[in-house]
């Protein structure tokens, strides 16, 4: 009813009269059976159920005549309380769920995502349709021609049914249109490039002008977003059992000294881990092995194929020489054509009487 409430008669009246003192049937209202809630002289509570619409036709026996403190309910139409909707996915202006109106086709669905985006494959949809076998719910799927939906063909422009789901897909490599990799350091040419599907790595530092005369290929680092991505979420996982660990040894007791002192040594212990853990953000590092002759892996395995948001990054070639371990000035000494190991390790005082002579790295 439009104003539902308590009203006031002058006189007995029938159910449709009550319907219209309270403003008429909304359009909500569902008008299969209405109750009646009636006190009986003992005091106790009955309940009539009439068929509304025959009511309001005037049918003398369901349009019944009321009795003070009469309650009438009429229900909400199920339909407005839960409305059956239909599902547009994928490639379309405005995906999502849509209210199912009546005779509701795929080609008005798709017009009521919002159309087709520039990345929807145009060629055919995916609708999934549901139906209920007794108790059980089966489902099944059919290729649907996008245009033939859209110009109204009705063998490629099925009646939507209460839960289908109308999937448009993406068109084959789309996620790389527009892909860039960038090339940093001992390059003709460094910069951002756009590369096509399946790109090499060669075709990239070709396009870049190749290496320059200080270039260090052999040092080269290759970066990757998606193993950034892996590396931070196992560096995170990794953070949470040390932490778990830590929160295990500060619950144990310290019953004499020496407890207490192999419980501090093991809490310092996870608090270096996780400083360490903390210190060293993932970079996503892809292990490559390139050399300055670009021909000689060129097409081989070591010619990794590059994908969007890819950085490589080429060092200048080392001018010095790491002298480190069990020397007395462990130090950088400056590179000399034609030196042997034995004179950069006099460079860098010699080895100490602790160093193992017979092999050094």
């Amino acid at each position: 009813m439009r104003t539902p409430g308590t009203f006031q008669t002058a006189g007995q009246i029938r159910l449709s009269d009550a319907v219209h003192l309270a403003g008429g049937l909304g359009p909500d209202a569902q008008t299969g059976d209405a109750q009646v809630f009636r006190y009986l002289p003992d005091g106790k509570l009955r309940i009539f159920s009439v068929s509304l619409s025959s009511a309001m036709r005037g049918e003398a026996s369901e349009n019944i005549m009321l009795e003070p403190r009469d309650r009438l309910l009429i229900h909400r139409n199920p339909d407005a309380v839960e409305p059956a909707t239909v599902n547009v996915e994928g490639e379309v202006g405005k995906p999502g769920r849509y209210p199912l109106t009546t005779n509701m086709t795929v080609g008005e669905l798709l017009k009521v995502g919002g159309g087709l985006k520039a990345s929807a494959d145009a060629q055919t949809a995916d609708l999934t349709r549901y139906q209920y076998d007794g108790n059980t719910l089966t489902g099944h799927h059919e290729a649907i021609s996008i245009s033939a939906a859209l110009a109204g063909d009705p063998r490629s422009n099925p009646t939507l049914h209460h839960g289908d789901v109308l999937t448009v897909r993406q068109l084959p490599d789309w996620n790389d249109l527009g892909a860039l990799v960038t090339i940093k350091g001992e390059v003709n040419h460094p910069g951002s490039y756009g590369i096509r599907p399946a790109e090499r790595l060669s075709s990239v530092l070709e396009r870049a002008g190749g290496f320059q005369s200080g270039a260090y290929p052999y040092g080269a680092i290759l970066q990757r977003a998606q193993v950034r991505e892996l590396e931070t979420k196992q560096r995170d996982e990794t953070i949470l059992r040390v932490k778990d660990q830590q929160n295990l040894i500060e619950a144990m007791p310290e019953a004499d000294l020496r407890q207490k002192q192999v419980k501090e040594a093991a809490l310092q212990q996870y608090r270096t881990t996780l400083t360490q853990l903390s210190a060293n953000p993932p970079v996503g590092r892809v292990d490559i092995k390139i050399s300055s002759n670009v021909a000689e892996w060129k097409n081989t395995t070591n010619d990794v194929q590059v994908r969007a948001g890819d950085m490589l990054i080429i060092p200048k070639a080392p001018s010095y020489v790491m002298v480190t371990g069990q020397v007395f000035n462990p130090t950088a000494v400056s590179y000399r054509p034609g030196k042997s190991a034995k004179w950069y390790l006099s460079q860098s005082g010699g080895p100490t009487q602790m160093a193992t002579r017979r092999r050094s790295l």
